[in-house]
């Protein structure tokens, strides 16, 4: 016998009840089921340590290392018109050799602030008593 206590819901019968489980079941069965990478992630603990370490950095030393991983995607991305700019043959000689030496030195230029500045990171990180060499490697990789 199927008592119900709440008064204002209608009764189901066991039947229906029994129906809908082994639908459940029948859906669970045939499909196997999957974690994406951010779930794994996730589930390993990867995400928490990451920002733990994160964390970790006092707040100026974040912004330093934000804007080094900023000027090596902007190096890569002028190394990638440099390469555009060889392959291209609507200049003259003498005006594809200019621009290429002046794309050089633009990236000789950032290359050398990426040095500057992990130098820059380094200092503080010193500075700041941080050794722990995960988050040294973390903060300049």
């Amino acid at each position: 016998m199927n008592v119900n206590f709440l008064i204002h819901s209608p009764a189901q019968s066991t039947t229906s009840q029994m129906e809908q489980k082994t639908k459940v079941e029948e859906t669970t069965e045939s499909k196997p089921l999957r974690l994406s990478e951010k779930d794994m992630s996730k589930l390993s603990g990867e995400e928490v340590r990451e920002e733990q370490e994160e964390a970790a950095l006092p707040p100026h030393i974040q912004k330093m290392v934000e804007k080094l991983e900023e000027l090596r995607e902007k190096i890569k991305e002028e190394q990638k018109l440099l390469e555009e700019l060889k392959a291209n043959n609507a200049y003259s000689d003498e005006m594809k050799a200019e621009l290429v030496t002046q794309k050089l030195e633009y990236i000789l230029r950032m290359q050398n602030q990426v040095i500057e500045l992990t130098q820059n990171i380094q200092k503080a990180l010193k500075e700041a008593g941080i050794t722990d060499p995960g988050i040294l490697l973390k903060a300049l990789a």
